[in-house]
């Protein structure tokens, strides 16, 4: 049998041509590689990098968290760590201050006039005692025109008339217009007091208080964990309490998550946020007596748009009488579009009644709707602090004393009926006493970059470390990202 033989040489050509390609596939990976090695530095080098951006970070994030939120701690430093030259960076992104362009005081009584403020003797005329602008409502029922105090080119204060109703003038400056204040959705769920307790620690809920028996706190610990608080009924700490609402730059006796975890916490705590507002419907006040009560600044979520930045507020579904003229409020809902007041209400849980808000009944020409009696003689069971906004409109704020041994602190702006502080003495210590408007940042979010600055000179890509971090006023802090590239 004859073979065919026109195959023959056949697999010897298909090595060879398999060998060209080869060839060219292994110069292209010998070049790849040479490339790749030649412009990364050996692994323990990388290491040392890495490690040396990662230190570098830790050390920028406790300087920034130590400098707090005022600004970055530094643009720009240089350090060695260990053997390694790295540079950090920082800078801002956002930041939240406390003024917000608001008018430090605001009188809203129908012709209202000077005799509407009553400040220390001591602490000198209006001007001087209250910090910030100051703004009486002038005008009849109806009328819209105000009396702006505030200071001129020379630096002196002067009164200046505006055909401008106090309720176009409340709430934060956005740009050339203020943001009349909205308040939050209702609270979910009706508290009955106190729910639970860590040792002598008394603990609260956010929610409604419901009823018109005053909720009396005499003596003791009081913690209010973070989140919005709506009463109906009035609200008087005495004794000597202590009493700290939400957590925050002013330590209670508790924080949130031991109150969220306390054996006897509601399964819907319904904490959120950090800080506290209170909201005042129907014939709620507070009156605090010779007692420690404080109120951090109220930084919101989403479900609970509207009580940011604001520690005291009544409800008001609008009025106007000889007294006083007072818009009807809104409700600022989680997607944030808003409802009339009036016409707001929520299904806390599948198939049960609508809960709503109560308008403030207080009487306006004669009510305080918040009383305090600064009469004690230490201080730290002898002081009212509002980080926030105090807005009721519908009645007066009243502070009196006749020791030295107390701190007033409501710097986050006041508008009230009637405003009447009268201390008889100064306090011990010259700012223990500061009420208006004080503008400082107590929240920002930077950038903090540390870069390898040995391989930055020889022109090979180094180690590079970028966190986001968020610091807070009592020097509390959250990572928002960290990313390492070595």
């Amino acid at each position: 049998m004859n073979r065919d033989t026109r195959d023959s040489g056949s697999a010897l050509l298909m090595v060879m041509i398999l060998m060209v390609v080869g060839g060219v596939i292994a110069t292209g990976l010998l070049t790849y590689s040479q490339a790749v090695i030649r412009a990364r530095p050996a692994l323990h080098e990388r290491i040392t990098g890495a490690e040396a951006v990662k230190s570098g970070t830790r050390m920028a994030i406790t300087l920034q968290r130590e400098f707090g939120p005022s600004d970055c701690f530094t643009r720009s430093v240089r350090w060695t760590i260990a053997d390694t030259a790295v540079t950090a960076t920082c800078s801002s992104l956002s930041s939240y201050t406390t003024g917000r362009g608001r008018i430090g005081t605001i009188i809203t009584a129908n012709g209202g006039g000077p005799s509407n403020i009553v400040t220390p003797s001591w602490a000198g005329n209006v001007s001087t005692a209250l910090l910030g602008d100051v703004s009486i409502n002038t005008g009849a029922l109806g009328s819209s025109s105000s009396s702006l105090l505030s200071r001129g080119a020379a630096g002196a204060f002067v009164w200046t008339p505006t055909n401008t109703g106090w309720w176009q003038m409340v709430g934060d400056l956005d740009g050339s217009t203020r943001a009349y204040p909205a308040l939050p959705q209702v609270p979910s769920y009706s508290r009955p007091g106190s729910q639970a307790a860590i040792g002598s620690c008394v603990l609260y809920y956010p929610g409604r208080y419901l009823g018109t028996t005053p909720m009396t706190l005499t003596g003791g610990t009081h913690y209010f964990a973070s989140g919005v608080y709506y009463f109906e009924r009035p609200i008087v700490v005495s004794g000597g309490a202590q009493v700290v609402f939400g957590e925050g730059l002013h330590s209670g006796c508790a924080v949130d998550a031991q109150a969220a975890y306390a054996s006897t916490a509601p399964k819907s705590h319904e904490i959120t946020g950090k800080g506290a507002t209170i909201l005042l419907g129907d014939v709620a006040t507070l009156t605090v007596q010779e007692s420690s009560v404080r109120i951090n600044r109220r930084v919101s979520t989403a479900s609970t748009r509207g009580s940011e930045g604001v520690s005291i507020r009544t409800v008001n579904f609008g009025q106007s009488n000889a007294s006083v003229t007072i818009p009807a409020d809104t409700v600022l809902l989680a997607d944030g579009s808003t409802s009339p007041v009036a016409t707001h209400s929520i299904v806390p849980i599948a198939n049960s009644s609508p809960v709503s808000y109560r308008t403030s009944s207080l009487v306006p020409a004669t009510a305080w709707a918040i009383d305090v009696r600064l009469s004690g003689s230490n201080v730290s069971a002898n002081r009212f602090i509002a980080d926030g906004y105090v807005f009721v409109p519908n009645a007066g704020v009243r502070v009196t004393g006749n020791s030295s041994a107390y701190a007033l602190s409501s710097t986050g702006g006041v508008v009230a009926m009637r405003v009447e502080h009268s201390m008889n003495t100064a306090p011990s210590v010259a700012n223990n006493y500061a009420t208006g408007i004080v503008s400082e940042t107590i929240q920002r979010r930077v950038r903090l970059s540390v870069i390898e600055d040995s391989d930055m000179d020889s022109g090979a890509p180094g180690a590079v470390s970028t966190a986001v971090l968020e610091v807070h006023s009592d020097r509390s802090y959250a990572i928002n990202s960290w990313v390492i590239d070595p």
